[in-house]
């Protein structure tokens, strides 16, 4: 009975009715895999950054965020770190 509770409890919840999307940022400058930690930590840290995973070999980051999430802070986020971010795409997360 409490299980079931909590389900319901969970599908009543704002983020149950919101879907998330994935953004894939162009990251300039990245060398190393220092640099691909530093992005990392510095999408994580960022206010309502579901997940971030940056990559040096496509030399990109995919970020999961909710809808309507303002990507400004993402590109700020990268810049910040010494990099150079702009987004090359987003879409429903699947």
């Amino acid at each position: 009975m409490r299980s079931l509770l909590l389900v319901l409890l969970l599908l009543c919840t704002p983020f149950a009715w919101a879907g998330n999307q994935v953004v894939t940022l162009d990251v300039k400058g990245m060398t190393c895999p220092l640099c691909v930690t530093v992005i990392n930590k510095a999408l994580r840290k960022t206010e309502g950054v579901i997940k971030a995973k940056s990559s040096l070999k496509t030399q990109q980051a995919r970020v999961i965020v909710p809808e309507g999430f303002d990507m400004d802070a993402l590109i700020k986020a990268v810049d910040e770190t010494g990099y150079k971010g702009c987004i090359n795409k987003i879409e429903p997360e699947a």
